[in-house]
């Protein structure tokens, strides 16, 4: 993972021109795998980078955008930036809503929000 933050994307299309410029090194290999897998193989390392770097626990545009959707977790943001940017890049519908609302229910579900 490159060590110097780029920009600090204000919303999910911009998430993707950050991503592509930061090209891991890995890549190809995360695109190509499975979304399953390759959200297991994301969450705590580029997810937690995401989380980290792009200001989801405190304060950043990001954050503010993600929460207009209804999120409110750092991990949850990762997780939806990084199916979206998965489906994206295999050219699949992100189906943002549907992501979002996956997310609140489970939240719902386990009243912990």
């Amino acid at each position: 993972m490159e060590e110097n933050v780029r920009n600090i994307p204000n919303n999910l299309e911009e998430c993707y021109v950050e991503l592509d410029a930061m090209s891991p090194e890995d890549s190809d290999n995360w695109i190509k795998a499975t979304e399953k897998d390759a959200m297991g193989m994301a969450h705590h390392g580029l997810g937690q980078w995401l989380r980290n770097n792009w200001g989801l626990w405190c304060g950043s545009t990001l954050k503010t955008y993600f929460e207009g959707l209804g999120l409110h977790h750092a991990d949850d943001m990762s997780g939806v930036i990084l199916t979206s940017y998965h489906r994206h890049k295999n050219g699949k519908d992100i189906n943002l809503d549907e992501q979002v609302q996956h997310y609140k229910d489970f939240w719902a579900k386990n009243k912990l929000e």
